[in-house]
């Protein structure tokens, strides 16, 4: 960030800081580092944040992974992501995926990274690593004192110390990862310490990919209702199909309900597919590297959620998503909130839906008409074609 971008912040940040005062406002949540937890729990997490980190909680975890250990020394001037895990949960799974990522990617950055392991269970833990299933560095967390210590309260759960050894960010949401990560890698020392003292009066800096360039990032477009009335959609699906028809409306119920198998994605202001499907269902496996096929083509246009539900083992569900990583999103609807009000019967099932949230096609991702739909939603959508040269 150049010094004009870098005065102009902190400027527009002394006068949020100076309105929140007169308002009487307390702590903030960062814009887009949102954390995890009820009210009470967030606001526990608030509490840890912005203070110094203490550093002998690394001296009670034991069982190292790696010949390296981290330390008070090992860390001096480094960003620290440490990821409390399970080995049983099939999430914490993907977890330590993601940490072994970052430590590629951002290592050579100062980024250092850290899986924390309870006591209970660490045998199938120590299996994994020493099969060779765990690529990043991974300690067992003795009597369970460094996650008392910070709050732990469902793995996997996600923390970052900045730069100048401060607790910065404590449980917070996995889709935030990258932003965190981003801005506390672009932090200096110096600037860790100046950010965390905004930060713990009620302002936090949560940068933008885009943060050093000294550009803006583009604002949400405002499309007119009228454009969505009037694009060219491709025609809605007179077959029969095994679901309720909601083609030309929202869907019944929001998202939201499901739990997250993959990555969290943002899907505001994209091309939604919803595909219903179950592991033991070969056409739906079928149509997979069809839907992969598609995800990569359409890149930052489309989101496609495959959505797991009852009728499909909870445990076996996880256990083959976790292992067979996919282009798009996994999902799982425990208590069927999505299924039963779409009134899904059989599967495969699709649901295509518009930036506007309206379903534009629907049926089976076999049909010859699913990937032309697809293909005519992005290429109309208002979203995306206004403004197009």
């Amino acid at each position: 960030m150049s010094f004009t971008n870098r005065t102009r912040s902190i400027a527009t940040l002394s006068m949020m800081i100076l309105a929140g005062s007169a308002l009487g406002i307390g702590m903030l949540p960062a814009p887009g580092i949102e954390r995890e937890g009820n009210a009470e729990h967030v606001n526990a997490m608030h509490e840890l944040e912005c203070k110094p980190f203490d550093t002998t909680l690394f001296d009670g975890l034991t069982n190292w992974s790696l010949a390296d250990t981290v330390n008070a020394s090992s860390i001096e001037n480094k960003v620290v992501l440490i990821a409390m895990v399970d080995s049983g949960n099939p999430k914490s799974l993907l977890t330590l995926s993601t940490l072994a990522r970052y430590a590629r990617q951002n290592g050579d950055d100062g980024l250092v990274t850290l899986a924390v392991h309870p006591e209970l269970g660490w045998e199938a833990m120590q299996e994994k690593i020493d099969q060779g299933r765990v690529k990043v560095l991974t300690a067992m967390d003795t009597g369970d004192a460094f996650a008392k210590a910070v709050g732990s309260d469902d793995a996997p759960d996600l923390y970052l110390i900045d730069r100048a050894g401060q607790l910065r960010y404590a449980d917070f949401e996995s889709a935030s990862l990258k932003r965190a990560v981003g801005q506390l890698l672009r932090e200096t020392k110096d600037e860790a310490i100046a950010n965390a003292k905004l930060q713990s009066e009620g302002v936090e800096i949560a940068e933008g990919d885009d943060s050093d360039s000294g550009t803006k990032k583009a604002e949400p477009k405002s499309i007119p209702t009228e454009a969505y009335a009037t694009a060219d959609w491709p025609a809605q699906n007179k077959d029969k199909f095994p679901a309720n028809d909601f083609q030309g409306k929202p869907l019944p119920v929001p998202l939201g309900n499901e739990e997250w198998l993959s990555e969290k994605k943002d899907i505001q202001n994209k091309v939604i597919v919803l595909d219903f499907w179950a592991t033991w269902c070969g056409p739906c496996r079928a149509a997979s590297p069809m839907l992969e096929d598609l995800q990569r083509e359409y890149e930052g246009k489309l989101e496609i959620l495959a959505i797991g539900g009852s009728n499909d083992d909870e445990r076996a569900h996880k256990r083959y998503v976790i292992g067979s990583k996919k282009a798009y999103s996994n999902l799982y609807d425990k208590n069927d909130s999505i299924y039963r009000p779409m009134g899904v019967k059989a599967i495969p099932h699709t649901i295509l839906m518009s930036t506007d949230g309206i379903i534009r096609w629907q049926g089976n991702p076999h049909s010859p008409d699913f990937k032309a739909a697809v293909k005519k939603v992005i290429e109309v959508d208002p979203m995306f074609a206004e403004g197009e040269d």
